[in-house]
């Protein structure tokens, strides 16, 4: 079902962008706040949009991830649906996501994402969740801006009333835009229990309709490509872990008209 869910989306969206007829896009900074999918982050970006994605770590069918996110951008406000799943048919974990950010003035953004967690495998109780994480977004200058992000700080556990602790994740980060086409970013990650990343992030966009990302961290190596025709958006990503090996992902952003943010509005 999620396979011919996503089959439908990726058909329908090439028909949509031929009947688009506004001017104005996306820039570099918007492919890189979306890759790096922070809440707060949202009411800075200049569109709204849909996206549909699909991709498996090291090339293993069992570790397939699918994702649907759509993200309405209206006056100061941001609201997000996001619903993914990790695994395949006999096991995995499907997350839906709700999310609202709120612009501050002109230089900050807070925002909220509760999500419901739906773990499965055969023969077993399913595992019911839920949890949620704040963000904070803030411009220090044209070119410089900070954010950090804090998953799960209530430290909920997994089945509600379980003994296991969801993970929470600390993320901060600086975002500095050289200009229009070139940005770099350097982010900060650490998962408790768990591991710690240092993840530099660059984009480019040599064209108005095509952009690079590069992405090196402690434990990984990205690449990244997004073409634009018209409204709708064909990315690609490769990530070589050093350790576990390759993990190839592809998507569609479609640029949706919605909110006042549609150019011409």
């Amino acid at each position: 079902m999620r396979t011919k869910v996503f089959v439908l989306i990726i058909f329908c969206m090439p028909i949509f962008c031929m009947l688009s007829k506004a001017q104005n896009y996306g820039t570099a900074k918007d492919y890189l706040l979306s890759k790096l999918a922070v809440t707060s982050t949202m009411p800075f970006q200049s569109f709204s949009w849909l996206n549909a994605s699909c991709g498996n770590d090291y090339l293993l069918k069992e570790l397939t991830r699918t994702r649907l996110e759509t993200v309405i951008l209206y006056h100061r406000h941001a609201f997000a649906l996001r619903m993914s799943h990790y695994g395949y048919a006999k096991y995995g974990e499907l997350t839906t996501s709700v999310a609202y950010a709120l612009k501050l003035g002109t230089k900050m953004a807070v925002g909220l994402q509760f999500h419901y967690i739906f773990q499965h495998v055969n023969h077993y109780e399913s595992l019911h969740s839920v949890t949620f994480d704040f963000s904070l977004y803030a411009q220090a200058s044209r070119k410089l801006s900070f954010f950090f992000e804090l998953y799960n700080p209530a430290r909920l556990k997994y089945g509600v009333t379980g003994k296991t602790v969801i993970p929470m994740r600390f993320t901060v980060a600086t975002l500095y835009e050289f200009n229009e086409k070139l940005l770099f970013s350097v982010k900060i990650f650490k998962e408790l229990p768990g591991i710690f990343d240092v993840d530099a992030q660059c984009c480019y966009s040599p064209k108005e309709f095509f952009y690079l990302s590069l992405d090196l961290s402690l434990h990984h190596v990205q690449c990244g490509v997004m073409l634009r025709f018209r409204h709708l958006y064909f990315t690609t990503d490769v990530k070589y872990n050093y350790n576990l090996g390759f993990a190839p992902e592809i998507g569609m952003i479609y640029q949706l008209p919605i909110g006042d943010r549609w150019p011409g509005r």
